[in-house]
């Protein structure tokens, strides 16, 4: 029998996917997220102490552990905890690697690259390749192996960051000198065609290590593409474990910071002057700031406070 309830916001685990071709940062941005969500849900907790509660499975030979001690902006990955995930890449070692990262104490594991599952050693299509019989029917026995994965994401009460790799192909555009240049573009990702419809988030991420949204439950980060940072993981956190609506409360604090602007302009003449200088070399209305700007101005109008 089916049972209605009213429904109500819970708390929810990451299952987030990074998409991109090499060298697009996909294992690097996936390390930033995951330090911005611990980082949230342990304000008063040290670097050491951050790093060891995320977790890499890592099945591109170790490649993860170059970024260790590595500066990315502002902030140093630190020694997070690590499995080489050697061949074969079966479904089934993928769940006992989640576990046991999981197990040693990881609260956030990031699986680099998931597309081994499909298309590496013992995966799904060297498999299918190995079995005799009709190729349909094959497929549809080898089905389970997905469900299983699926679950092995959603099902371990643990975040999940999934970076995918992309068939990568060359397009002939302008570089930055106006010359017609090569430039490497990620396509489709290394998976089955419907996973990434299984992911709350996913991050397209190109060349130049900026992402672009393919799907975004959270509706936090649609738009123009933007580079992955830190905040991006404390937002992610936030509207995950706090059920916060993270998009309401910012604009509820960006019509505060604008607020205190109006209010110091409107009593000073030369704070009036320097609000309309914010507003020219930002080519935007006060109203219309966003909260960075809108805190930088009041920054800005201290003096005369």
């Amino acid at each position: 029998m089916f049972q209605v309830t009213e429904a109500e916001r819970e708390k929810e685990k990451a299952v987030v996917g990074f998409i991109g071709c090499s060298g697009s940062g996909k294992t690097v941005s996936a390390l930033v997220v995951a330090y911005g969500m611990m980082k949230e849900a342990y304000p008063d907790a040290g670097e050491a102490e951050i790093w060891l509660k995320i977790g890499v499975v890592d099945t591109e030979h170790r490649r993860s552990k170059l970024y260790a001690n590595l500066q990315i902006g502002d902030i140093r990955i630190g020694k997070f905890r690590h499995i080489d995930f050697t061949p074969p890449f079966t479904t089934e070692r993928y769940q006992m690697a989640v576990q046991t990262i999981k197990a040693a104490g990881a609260e956030v594991v990031i699986i680099d690259s998931i597309s081994h599952n499909w298309m590496g050693e013992g995966g799904i299509v060297e498999t299918h390749g190995q079995m005799s019989g009709n190729s349909f029917q094959n497929w549809g026995k080898l089905a389970p192996e997905t469900t299983k994965l699926i679950k092995t994401l959603t099902q371990n009460n643990v975040h999940i960051l999934a970076t995918f790799r992309t068939k990568t192909e060359y397009v002939v555009e302008p570089n930055s000198e106006g010359k017609m240049a090569p430039r490497k573009v990620g396509t489709k990702p290394v998976q089955k065609e419907e996973m990434e419809y299984e992911f709350m988030l996913n991050f397209v991420i190109d060349i130049d290590h900026f992402a672009d949204i393919s799907k975004d439950n959270t509706q936090m980060f649609e738009g123009k593409p933007q580079k992955i940072t830190v905040d991006v993981g404390r937002k992610l956190f936030r509207w995950l474990e706090l059920g916060i609506d993270v998009k309401a409360e910012e604009e509820d604090r960006k019509i505060s910071l604008i607020e205190q602007v109006k209010a110091i302009a409107s009593s000073n003449a030369e704070a009036q002057k320097k609000v309309e200088e914010f507003e020219f070399k930002a080519n935007t209305k006060l109203d219309d700031f966003s909260i960075k700007l809108a805190s930088t101005a009041l920054d800005r109008l201290a003096e005369f406070k």
